[in-house]
């Protein structure tokens, strides 16, 4: 396998646990990662706090915090994960780009970057 697509839609930090997880053993595994940021999912690139209250009896468990596991993915990635934040969905939203973190952002492009992507990929997974 040479890359894989994850594309996250789910503003629920449990997805983003499962997303970045993948893209973690996809790296372990010499496959690039490319992680399309789309509608809710948009949200875990809001720059600020975050709300982990739906996945505290988780994290107080073990679970690692999702956040810090997509600071990791990508600084761990280097040139190997592509983080893309939706620029449809940020017009739609009518959000400005100064809102995402450009540390958990590697691009701004729309569908048909996305597209292209997951014609080169071997997988697709979506959260």
């Amino acid at each position: 396998m040479d890359e894989i697509g994850i594309i996250v839609s789910s503003d629920d930090p449990k997805n983003l646990a499962m997303a970045t997880n993948l893209g973690h053993v996809a790296l372990t595994m010499d496959t690039d990662v490319f992680l399309y940021f789309t509608f809710d999912g948009l949200t875990h690139l809001l720059e600020g706090e975050k709300d982990l209250s739906s996945v505290q009896p988780l994290l107080d468990e073990g679970m690692p915090n999702p956040y810090d596991m997509l600071d990791q993915l990508i600084a761990d990635g280097g040139e190997a994960v592509t983080s893309v934040a939706c620029t449809t969905t940020l017009d739609m939203l009518q959000w400005e780009q100064d809102a995402i973190d450009d540390d958990l952002t590697t691009q701004f492009a729309g569908a048909v970057t996305f597209l292209e992507a997951a014609e080169e990929a071997d997988h697709v997974f979506t959260f």
